[in-house]
C-alpha cells in the first residue's frame, strides 16, 4: 500500500442541533479494504456521502489522492470516485447501456464505454444479460450490472453503501468473493457500509466501527475482536460474553480478575491487556470462539481457565452450536460442528474453559 487515497480530517456534518458525524481522522491507504459497520443512526451513509463529495462537511476536510476536495475540483476529483448505493439505481434501458453510463457521462465514446462495459459484465457473471432490461432482472442480477458499472470506470476508489443488503444469503456469499477478487486485480481501494458484521469482516483488511457519529474503533477485525479498546467496542462487533469484573492480583505473568457479583475467579495473560492496578473496576470480553465447553468429567489443558456451570441455552447454527453457560455469570461459547463431540442440553452441567490469552481486560472509569 502507498500512501493514503481518501482522508478525512477532522469532518463534522450537523443537522440543526444534531451532530450527525464528527470523525477526527479516517483515511484508506491505495489498494485498502475498510468496511465500516455501526447501528442504524450510526452515521455511516452520512460519512460515505461525505467521502463521495455528495455532501459537504460544515467543518473540515476531505482529501482524495492527495487533493484536497473543493467547490473547484469537486467535479475532477469525482472521476476517481465510484458508488454503488443499496438500490443499484439502474435506468429502465438494457443492461448494457447501464453498464456503460459511467463511462459515457465521463465523455467515451459509445464503442469504447460498450467495450469496455461488457468485459466487467462477464467478470461478473452477467454478460449473457447485455440486451435484457435492467428493470426485470432479479436482485441479485441488478447488483451485479451495477458493480459491472462501477469498475468499468476504473475507479481509484469505490464507495459501497450495503450493495449487498436486500439480497439472499447464498448470493451475497457468491458475490462478496468476485468483489474482493476484482478489487485486488484493479487495485482500487473499497469503503463498504454495512450493517452485517460477518460481512464486514469478510470483506475489510481493517474495519472501523461508528456509534453516535464517532469512530470508535479501527483496525483488522481479528485484533479488534480479541482486544476491543471499550465496552461500546466489544459490544458492536459482537463480542458475546462482556462482564464486569475487578482485579484482585497482578504479576509478570497473570491479572487476576474476580467476576461480578458471584465472585468466581479466572486469569488473564498480564502482557495482553493494559496495565490494571488490583481493586480496579474493569470489562472482561471473551470471544465465543475461544471458549471450550467440557462435561464434568473432562479436564481442561494446564494454564487455562476453569469454571464448573451449568448450559443454560443451546442454539444451532450454520457454523455449530452456541452455548450459554451459567457460571454463575454467563459465558457464551460457539461450538464448530466439527468439534462438537458431545450434543449439549439446556441443564447439563458443564465446564467452561479458555486460555488467558483470551480473556481481555478493559479499564472502567467509575
Amino acid at each position: 500500500m502507498i500512501g493514503q487515497v481518501l482522508r478525512l480530517d477532522h469532518v463534522v456534518v450537523r443537522e440543526g442541533e444534531r451532530t450527525l458525524l464528527d470523525v477526527t481522522a479516517l483515511g484508506i491507504a491505495a489498494g485498502e479494504t475498510l468496511a465500516l459497520i455501526g447501528p442504524n443512526g450510526a452515521g455511516k451513509t452520512t460519512l460515505l456521502h461525505v467521502a463521495a463529495l455528495l455532501r459537504r462537511p460544515d467543518h473540515g476536510s476531505v482529501h482524495i489522492l492527495g487533493q484536497t476536495a473543493s467547490s473547484r475540483n469537486a467535479a475532477t476529483l469525482r472521476r476517481a470516485l465510484s458508488v454503488v448505493f443499496q438500490a443499484p439505481l439502474l435506468f429502465d434501458v438494457s443492461v448494457l447501456v447501464n453498464a456503460a453510463a459511467g463511462l459515457r457521462f465521463q465523455g467515451r465514446s459509445r464503442q469504447e464505454a460498450e467495450r469496455r462495459a461488457r468485459t466487467w459484465l462477464e467478470r461478473f457473471g452477467v454478460g449473457h444479460l447485455t440486451d435484457r432490461k435492467a428493470r426485470s432482472l432479479s436482485g441479485g442480477e441488478a447488483a451485479r450490472v451495477a458493480l459491472a458499472r462501477a469498475f468499468a470506470t476504473e475507479p481509484s476508489i469505490l464507495l459501497l453503501d450495503e450493495p449487498f443488503s436486500a439480497l439472499d444469503a447464498p448470493t451475497r456469499t457468491s458475490l462478496l468473493p468476485a468483489l474482493r477478487q476484482c478489487l485486488r486485480e484493479t487495485g482500487a481501494a473499497a469503503l463498504l457500509v454495512t450493517h452485517d458484521r460477518d460481512e464486514a469482516f469478510a470483506f475489510g483488511d481493517r474495519v472501523a466501527v461508528m456509534s453516535g457519529g464517532r469512530i470508535v474503533a479501527t483496525g483488522p477485525a481479528p485484533s479488534l475482536i480479541a482486544h476491543p479498546p471499550s465496552r461500546e467496542a466489544a459490544s458492536l462487533l459482537g463480542v458475546e460474553t462482556i462482564l464486569s469484573a475487578r482485579v484482585t492480583g497482578i504479576d509478570n505473568e497473570y491479572t487476576c480478575i474476580a467476576l461480578q457479583p458471584a465472585g468466581p475467579s479466572v486469569r488473564s495473560r498480564t502482557s495482553l491487556s493494559p496495565t490494571i492496578p488490583a481493586g480496579k473496576p474493569v470489562s472482561l470480553t471473551l470471544p465465543a470462539g475461544s471458549v471450550q465447553v467440557l462435561g464434568p468429567a473432562e479436564f481442561a489443558p494446564p494454564e487455562w481457565n476453569a469454571l464448573p456451570g451449568s448450559i443454560v441455552e443451546v442454539t444451532s447454527l450454520s457454523s455449530g452450536a452456541r452455548l450459554v453457560v451459567e457460571t454463575p455469570a454467563p459465558i457464551v461459547a460457539l461450538i464448530p460442528w466439527v468439534a462438537s463431540k458431545h450434543r449439549w442440553a439446556s441443564g447439563e452441567p458443564a465446564i467452561v474453559t479458555f486460555p488467558p490469552e483470551s480473556a481481555h481486560l478493559i479499564p472502567e472509569l467509575r
